[in-house]
């Protein structure tokens, strides 16, 4: 037996030794779970973590401290979803789906857009709902919302991020708010072009109106013409219907071809879109979340206790990684009340529906302040 064979004998033998002790510390983890319970007492404990590791890194050489420290954050994560699945199982402790139903998308709905006919939102409707489908349309973002909390509509239409300027922050600022919940998904390729009245021609330009993200997409484009004014509007398709009623033949608005054919205009330049294949994510909301088998992706956003603490976000993040859940996406944005502190934005595959998702849920709110789920879809 050469020097290698006697080494891995010896680790052997103490992984042997080790099994038995690890058990039995698993053992008390659960006894742990069940004294919280009993004590409505949440599955971290920062301050008795913290100490224990100080003092475990305090018994070794610096050079070995951060690797203790590991040893042993790693242990204690084990811990806690242990704890976190046994609190699940015998409270149903599962608060982040109080909004959630388990149900199917309701037949013949009414939904509300933002803007008028020719709207990319209404496109986002008409490819998720089908034509046939009742429709309101309201000015704002947020009208879109109050429609659905009120329940005069039963689902509401919400873009939410753009592939070439990304995220649409006031959208979220409604998920992050107000009583909706994302329940389907939905992507609308944007086919923006320069439109004007049926005599105008693009050397006459001098105004265009366009909500800010459609400008924002086709800054490259009016590079060209320094001379057009850029003046922002509520949506792409309420700027192409306002300069039908201004009938001023040097003003033009960025939109769809579509509105070309419901608003008597001309196309004064096709495909302006700085980025080709440029693509918007609009979201289906409802007052209460969906769940069933079908349901793929979870959306959820949540704040830290502590923003100044070290490696906080990544305890988090490590969640995922350790439950083999496939991060799709993570965005943070200042919160409102001024304080630098930071929301986060997290989306990630998995169904509420599977109890080992749940347990994932309940290590992962026991790292924050505030957890909300947007939705399951």
């Amino acid at each position: 037996m050469n020097e290698l064979e006697l080494l891995r004998n010896q680790i052997d033998q103490i992984d042997r030794e080790l099994l038995p002790l690890f058990l039995k510390r698993m053992e008390c983890a659960h006894k742990v779970a069940d004294y919280k319970r009993k004590n409505n007492m949440p599955v971290l404990d920062k301050t008795r973590e913290q100490q224990i590791l100080d003092h475990k890194m305090s018994l070794v050489e610096p050079d070995l401290a951060k690797t203790v420290r590991s040893f042993y954050s790693n242990m204690m994560k084990l811990s806690r979803l242990a704890q976190a699945k046994d609190l699940i199982a015998e409270e149903n402790r599962t608060p982040w789906l109080d909004n959630f139903d388990k149900r199917e998308l309701k037949l013949n709905p009414v939904v509300a857009y933002q803007g008028v006919p020719g709207a990319n939102s209404e496109t986002a409707l008409l490819k998720f709902f089908g034509k046939d489908c009742k429709s309101i349309n309201t000015t704002t973002f947020a009208q879109v919302v109050d429609a659905v909390e009120e329940g005069s509509v039963d689902y509401g239409i919400l873009p939410l991020e753009n592939s070439s300027t990304g995220t649409i922050a006031t959208a979220y600022d409604l998920l992050e708010t107000r009583n909706a919940h994302i329940i389907a998904e939905v992507e609308v390729p944007i086919d923006h072009c320069l439109v004007g009245l049926p005599d105008a021609k693009l050397e006459y330009i001098r105004t265009v109106y366009s909500h800010e993200q459609g400008y924002m997409q086709c800054r490259e484009f009016f590079k060209k013409y320094p001379k057009m004014e850029f003046h922002p509007y509520h949506n792409t398709a309420m700027a192409a219907k306002m300069i039908v009623e201004t009938d001023d033949i040097d003003k033009a608005a960025i939109a769809s071809k579509r509105t070309t054919e419901i608003y008597n205009l001309k196309v004064l330049a096709e495909n302006i879109s700085t980025i080709g294949g440029n693509t918007t994510r609009f979201a289906v909301i409802a007052k209460r979340g969906l769940l069933n088998e079908n349901c793929k992706k979870i959306s959820i956003l949540f704040t830290l206790p502590d923003e100044g603490e070290s490696g906080a976000l990544s305890q988090i993040l490590s969640v995922f990684a350790d439950n083999d859940l496939n991060l799709v996406k993570i965005e943070s944005k200042p919160d409102h009340n001024g304080s630098f502190e930071y929301l986060f934005f997290v989306d990630f595959e998995g169904n509420l529906l599977s109890p080992a998702v749940n347990s994932v849920m309940s290590e992962i709110s026991s790292h924050t302040s505030y957890l909300k789920v947007l939705g399951n879809y």
